[in-house]
C-alpha cells in the first residue's frame, strides 16, 4: 500500500499556519478553513482543549530532552515533540486502525499551542523526566488490559 500524502500535507498546512500567525498575530479565516479541511472536527476539539487544559513542556535541566503533557480535569496525555502519536483511544481507532484522521485533538492542540505560544515551560531533573516517561508506560499498559 502506498503511504498517504495527506499527513504530510496536513502538517505542512500547520507550518504555513505558523508562518501566517507569526506575521499577523492571528489566524485569518482562510487559514482556519485550510486547517479544517485536513483536521476536521479534531481542529475544533483541539481549540477547546487549548482553552480548557494546561499544556506543559517539561524540559530536562540539562536541556537534553523534553516531553509535553496535556492536563485536563479528568485526564492527561504525554506527547513527544515532532512525533505523531498519542495514547488516546481516538488516535488508536481513527488514526492507526481506520485511518480516518491524520492525528488526534491532543497532538493538534499541542501544535496550535506551540504556534500561539500557549505552552507553560517547566524545568525538571532528569530523574523526574524518567518518572514521567515511566508513568506514561504504566498508563499504556493499563489501557491494554
Amino acid at each position: 500500500m502506498e503511504p498517504s500524502f495527506l499527513p504530510r500535507l496536513a502538517f505542512e498546512a500547520l507550518k504555513e499556519a505558523e508562518t501566517v500567525y507569526k506575521e499577523k498575530g492571528s489566524f485569518p479565516d482562510d487559514v482556519w478553513e485550510n486547517l479544517h479541511s485536513f483536521f476536521g472536527e479534531n481542529l475544533i476539539l483541539a481549540t477547546e482543549l487549548l482553552e480548557k487544559c494546561r499544556l506543559v513542556e517539561y524540559i530536562a535541566d540539562n536541556h537534553s530532552r523534553s516531553i509535553f503533557k496535556i492536563v485536563g480535569k479528568h485526564e492527561q496525555y504525554t506527547i513527544y515533540d515532532n512525533i505523531n502519536f498519542c495514547q488516546c483511544e481516538v488516535f488508536r481507532i481513527q488514526v492507526l486502525e481506520s485511518r480516518n484522521s491524520v492525528t488526534c485533538k491532543h497532538i493538534l492542540a499541542l501544535k496550535l499551542g506551540q504556534i500561539t505560544d500557549k505552552i507553560i515551560r517547566e524545568t525538571v531533573t532528569g530523574s523526574q523526566l524518567v518518572d514521567f516517561l515511566n508513568e506514561q508506560l504504566n498508563i499504556m499498559e493499563e489501557n491494554k488490559q
